[in-house]
């Protein structure tokens, strides 16, 4: 008797014999956990199953992920309505009586992609019915931490149709996209959630998303041709506002809904040395490295892995200065690599030293009083932080005498008084490894 198709199958219908592989495996966070798998038959098309967690025992002693099966006995339901991994009207309850016979066929794909294309995913901004499969070529690549200490990374993608789609990675699945991935690079990315931020569109992690980074499947090689057949992105024009210092400080008392982008023509007018101007992440994991001392030396230690390769990352706590004021803004890793032409590994390893990040080289201390155009985002708690940097020339829109040229359209309120003013080798980028992975969530 040939086997049903699974994108035939629907809620109360009568169950018949599906041969399928087993694809994938997770226990759903909802308000009722659940065990859930992901089964794919031959004609790629997937269905998500369902099965009491308390006897997870039971069903690993009877499944195995990547193995094929003809099942019987499940029962036909609606679909999962939280987060579900794919876009299917039914899913299947299985139970003690359903019955895994193993099989073998090669012709079940061993992954399953269910891409959306970027007009697709305008609908489904912060509807967490179903979670979106995307692919896109590496444009950018960054690491970038918040404000609570922790990192989290911003890869931009471009997709076939030349759109731009900014993915985040929150701290827990930074690891999926290391600093190995660099523009050119295609990912495969399954298990977003669709947000948007700053009127622009982006893709967030969740704990289902699973990246694979340049596949080489069937079901995406068509994908991965145009996508290399790409053109190079050419720099979009940047529309962030203008703004003045004077500006900046007088929003950032205000009440704002969200982060906000600006530009600002300005000086680096001290660099807060007791700050640091650097941090240190591990290589393997991206978590904060802390430093311990071992006989003579001091070493860096990470709290899940041995022999912790160091990767240090900018940042720079400095005062930043224009006719209309000063204020307090944070230099990360793109925006300082932007001013110095130079990755903050190398500095640490020819100007600095790796376990004190208060001694400022030379080199660092140069770039004060240069006026530059810094692309920077004002936090909701009023926190400026740099973005990128432009080289400009002395811009009249910096004048001694106190003129303020910059547009703004934040409604002044009273002016602000002025601010107070080893033993493990060090990361260099051939030390990071084979660079091509698969990576899971």
């Amino acid at each position: 008797m040939a086997c049903q198709r699974v994108r035939d199958i629907r809620e109360r219908q009568k169950p018949g014999t599906i041969e399928i592989r087993v694809l994938r495996k997770w226990i759903s966070k909802c308000k009722k956990e659940e065990l859930c798998y992901q089964f794919c038959d031959a004609h790629g098309d997937c269905i998500e199953a369902t099965a009491d967690v308390k006897h997870i025992e039971y069903f690993d002693s009877v499944i195995q992920l990547q193995s094929c099966y003809k099942v019987t006995g499940y029962i036909c339901i609606g679909p999962r309505t939280y987060m579900a991994t794919v876009d299917h009207p039914a899913s299947l309850v299985i139970g003690q009586k359903a019955k895994f016979d193993r099989t073998t066929n090669d012709n079940i794909p061993t992954a399953y992609f269910n891409f959306a294309t970027y007009d697709t995913i305008k609908g489904r901004i912060k509807d967490s019915r179903l979670l979106t499969d995307y692919i896109g070529r590496v444009e950018k690549n960054s690491m970038r931490p918040t404000s609570t200490g922790k990192n989290l990374r911003k890869t931009l993608l471009q997709d076939e149709m030349k759109q731009q789609v900014e993915i985040t990675l929150w701290p827990d699945m930074c690891h999926l996209i290391g600093d190995d991935v660099i523009p050119g690079d295609i990912l495969a990315i399954t298990s977003a959630k669709v947000t948007e931020h700053n009127g622009h569109l982006q893709l967030e992690s969740t704990y289902l998303t699973t990246i694979v980074i340049n596949p080489n499947t069937p079901q995406t090689v068509h994908h991965v041709d145009r996508l290399q057949a790409l053109p190079a992105m050419q720099p979009t024009a940047r529309n962030d506002q203008m703004v003045t210092i004077l500006d900046l400080r007088m929003s950032s008392q205000q009440k704002i809904q969200s982060s906000r982008n600006f530009t600002c023509q300005a000086r680096i007018t001290q660099i807060h040395e007791n700050r640091g101007w650097y941090y240190v992440l591990c290589t393997k994991c991206s978590n904060k490295l802390y430093q311990q001392e071992d006989n003579d030396n001091v070493i860096f230690v990470c709290k899940d892995h041995d022999d912790a390769v160091p990767n240090f990352k900018y940042c720079v706590n400095s005062t930043i200065t224009d006719a209309t004021g000063s204020a307090d803004a944070i230099f990360f890793n793109e925006s300082m690599h932007a001013i110095l032409n130079i990755d903050c590994n190398d500095m640490v390893t020819k100007y600095g030293q790796p376990t004190n990040t208060r001694n400022i080289p030379e080199i660092l201390k140069s770039i004060v009083d240069t006026p530059r155009l810094l692309h920077l985002t004002l936090k909701n708690d009023g926190q400026i932080v740099v973005n990128n940097v432009t080289d400009v020339a002395e811009s009249s829109n910096i004048q001694s005498t106190g003129t303020t040229t910059g547009l703004s359209t934040f409604t002044p309120t009273t002016p602000l008084p002025n601010p107070n003013t080893s033993k493990r080798h060090l990361l260099q980028t051939s030390d990071a490894g084979p660079r091509k992975k698969l990576s899971h969530g």
